[in-house]
């Protein structure tokens, strides 16, 4: 009767130890994914920062660029017309940072008639905030 019982303890024991460890995983999972996408978030609203838009327009902007490229691909016949677009693509992206990187190079930081850096359009606390969200998904998601 005592060996029953005491397998009857050890057996819930083991089940309740299970059942914690179960919980746990899952909470870790939601909290890494919920960082994940703050994370996300945080990207997109930099990137808006940074080229002068509200979160909605880039997203709109980029929404549209996107669809481009994809009726693009959609309307390849072969893969050699599929290469020529992503190639001309990124041909294009390539163009779009080598001007940026012309422009402020060349414009220099000019507070007095109000131009700066576009890498300084993004505030101090939304950099902080970036950081902070960097450590949260490199912490929960071990």
């Amino acid at each position: 009767m005592a060996t029953t019982a005491t397998l009857l303890v050890v057996g819930a024991a083991i089940y309740g130890l299970n059942t914690w460890e179960h919980v746990q995983s899952q909470r870790q999972e939601a909290v890494c994914k919920a960082a994940r996408e703050h994370l996300d978030r945080l990207k997109i609203q930099a990137r808006a920062l940074a080229s002068g838009l509200t979160v909605e327009a880039y997203a709109e902007a980029e929404k549209a660029e996107a669809g481009q490229l994809v009726l693009a691909l959609d309307s390849a016949k072969n893969e050699a017309e599929v290469d020529a677009v992503i190639d001309k693509h990124s041909a294009t992206i390539e163009a779009q940072i080598t001007a940026e990187d012309a422009e402020v190079q060349s414009r220099g930081e000019q507070p007095f008639l109000g131009q700066e850096f576009k890498k300084q359009r993004i505030p101090t606390d939304v950099k902080q905030e970036f950081k902070r969200a960097e450590k949260a998904v490199a912490d929960s998601c071990e």
